[in-house]
């Protein structure tokens, strides 16, 4: 692994011609704003780029310029490359299948400061908000036009991971860069009518997920569970759960549990003063101080009991 500057990124990326492009499982915005603004900035440089997911995109996400063209493993014939781009991934692990069956070099530009660097070249700035930031910085370093449909992309991609300007992680950088992309044709309103729509399906989950709130240490710690059941009825789009819980006035860490089967359950921490990177890294998981994840090998009930373990 090599740390890179922005100079030495630019002049890996100008030696390429064929780049896949890709980001972690469960895309997020800053995930999928990043790697479709990324694809038509590449591709205005003249570069051959290929996005592809290991997994499902959200419907909610089908607003965005060039969705349609991302690829699953499964329609990959050829992983013939020059560049493996990962975006937004703190380890190999969370960018699935693709890892394994691409054999090129591996650049990686992401923000999470557990990033475990295992790529060839790191471009990692974890003072920025999000991935999305972080290109936007770039473009306009190297001069790169960022046109409407990219400002859409980029501008979603730094306001969903920083809780609409709203955590602590917004720095004026941060709106900088936002406000850069407005000045380049984003469309606030438009873009926060598609990222929070809801459905009324939803909204019976989250009355039922209302019901499995549960406060320890004294009202600090709070826990909202959602089960098999609940999540085969929500599917993979729990944001806002956590939400739900973060902002009571007693509550420093806020914990979504979501069940994968009995025997595993993969675990979202935010907080407002603990360092919920390090809770997480018990468990093999990381993130950010004050935004983190994790798998635990228990059921919900086991998985609350081992984090309460390790919770100051």
């Amino acid at each position: 692994m090599v740390m890179i500057n922005k100079k030495a990124l630019k002049t890996a990326l100008d030696k390429v011609q064929n780049i896949i492009l890709t980001v972690h499982v469960h895309p997020d915005g800053d995930a999928l704003g990043s790697l479709l603004a990324f694809y038509e900035a590449l591709t205005a440089q003249g570069k051959i780029v290929t996005m592809v997911v290991d997994d499902i995109i959200p419907e909610k996400y089908n607003f965005l310029a060039h969705v349609d063209e991302i690829r699953s493993v499964d329609t990959m014939t050829d992983w013939t490359t020059d560049m493996l781009l990962v975006l937004d991934a703190s380890t190999f692990e969370r960018i699935g299948r693709v890892g394994e069956l691409c054999k090129a070099p591996i650049y990686n530009i992401d923000h999470h400061i557990s990033n475990s660097h295992f790529a060839d070249g790191l471009y990692l700035q974890p003072e920025f908000a999000a991935t999305g930031e972080i290109l936007t910085d770039l473009c306009n370093s190297w001069d790169w036009p960022i046109t409407e449909t990219m400002a859409n992309a980029l501008y979603m991609a730094i306001a969903t991971d920083c809780g609409f300007f709203r955590f602590s992680n917004t720095t004026e950088n941060t709106l900088n860069m936002a406000a850069l992309c407005v000045k380049n044709g984003a469309k606030p309103n438009v873009i926060s009518e598609h990222v929070e729509v809801t459905t009324v399906a939803r909204i019976e989950v989250m009355k039922e997920a209302l019901q499995t709130i549960r406060f320890y240490k004294n009202g600090k710690v709070a826990v909202l569970a959602l089960d098999e059941a609940l999540m085969a009825k929500v599917g993979d789009d729990t944001d806002g759960y956590v939400d739900l819980i973060r902002n009571v006035d007693t509550v420093d860490i806020a914990i979504l549990l979501k069940a994968v089967d009995v025997n595993v359950t993969r675990v979202s921490l935010r907080a407002k003063v603990t360092d919920v990177n390090k809770i997480a890294g018990h468990f093999g998981g990381g993130g950010h101080v004050k935004a983190a994840g994790c798998t635990i090998q228990a059921n919900i009930d086991g998985a609350i009991e081992q984090l309460l373990a390790v919770i100051p």
